[in-house]
């Protein structure tokens, strides 16, 4: 259940830290039956999927046909009271993965994911699972501390490949400290769909996978038109980039 203490750092900061979310077992289940599903995509062209310089996967943005997508919401919903969180009964908003390979991971420049979500209200959450140790040396995702208070901030095109759009301008995240969490395979960070956030690239040695799930409160609609213009910048990207 998460107390008190995490609530107020969370609603603070735009994110906590839960450590200890999977076992061991679970990882390693986890991890192989994730390899396996990737397989599959390797030699598709799809736009949720992109690949790192030497063909390796490095991220896929859509798993809900994957089976530990559901175990993983099952077990979060009943491990921590979300409601807590998000004010509201959660609905589910997708899945994906973030491989961060070694020596090739991709950069994921600063963004909201609300830009992305087109969601009406500021209450939806992701749940980032951390498979591998993450940190500043193989690309661990950094925060701007408190930058959720101020609403969503206008982006741009980023042409990064599983992250389109980037903040337009830092100016206003000078006042944030900037951390990045270290997490040990199995920890896990609740964020906020509106704190800004990102990660560099990885040129360690050490893989840096992720998994996130995402909620929302139920009765949230998508802005249609934010959701259209923002189609529209990815297209445009997509097909620059062939």
């Amino acid at each position: 259940m998460i107390n008190n203490k995490q609530i107020q750092e969370y609603e603070k900061k735009g994110f906590v830290v839960l450590k200890k979310f999977l076992s061991k077992i679970e990882i390693k289940n986890c991890s192989k039956s994730l390899e396996d599903y990737a397989k599959r995509f390797k030699s598709k062209n799809n736009r949720n999927i992109n690949f790192t310089k030497n063909n390796t996967v490095n991220s896929i943005h859509d798993l809900e046909k994957w089976i530990w997508t559901k175990n993983l919401r099952k077990k979060f919903k009943k491990k921590y009271l979300i409601k807590n969180i998000i004010k509201s009964e959660p609905k589910n908003f997708g899945s994906e993965y973030f491989a961060k390979p070694s020596k090739y991971g991709l950069e994921s420049p600063p963004h909201q994911d609300n830009f992305y979500w087109c969601v009406n209200n500021d209450r939806g959450i992701t749940v980032w699972v951390s498979l591998d140790k993450a940190n500043k040396k193989n690309g661990g995702v950094y925060y701007f501390e408190g930058s959720h208070k101020f609403g969503l901030l206008p982006h741009k095109p980023s042409l990064a490949p599983g992250s389109s759009q980037t903040i337009k301008s830092l100016r206003k995240l000078k006042k944030c400290k900037k951390s990045i969490p270290n997490l040990n395979p199995g920890d896990c960070i609740i964020h906020n769909s509106l704190v800004v956030h990102g990660s560099q690239k990885n040129n360690s040695n050490t893989s840096r996978r992720g998994i996130t799930v995402r909620f929302i409160p139920y009765g949230s609609k998508i802005l249609n038109k934010q959701k259209k213009n923002y189609e529209k910048s990815l297209m445009k990207q997509i097909l620059k980039k062939k």
